[in-house]
């Protein structure tokens, strides 16, 4: 009888936090993107933010410029 490897619909490596895709493969419990990923050799980097960290906060009106009302535009 064959055993059937099941992969995970979602979830990220835990090297590079790539998304999981079919050719992720799982060594001692924990699945990696890639061979590379799973021996540490991978070549990917630490991926960037879409924006910067700043952004993600809110920030208080105090601090934008004053308009001037609408009247006056």
């Amino acid at each position: 009888m064959t055993e059937f490897e099941h992969r995970p619909s979602s979830g990220s490596c835990a090297v590079c936090r790539a998304a999981l895709d079919l050719t992720s493969v799982k060594v001692r419990g924990v699945w990696y993107c890639t061979t590379a990923c799973a021996e540490g050799r991978s070549t990917k980097e630490q991926r960037a933010p879409a924006v910067p960290e700043s952004w993600l906060y809110p920030v208080p009106r105090r601090f934008y410029r004053k308009r001037r009302p609408t009247e006056l535009r």
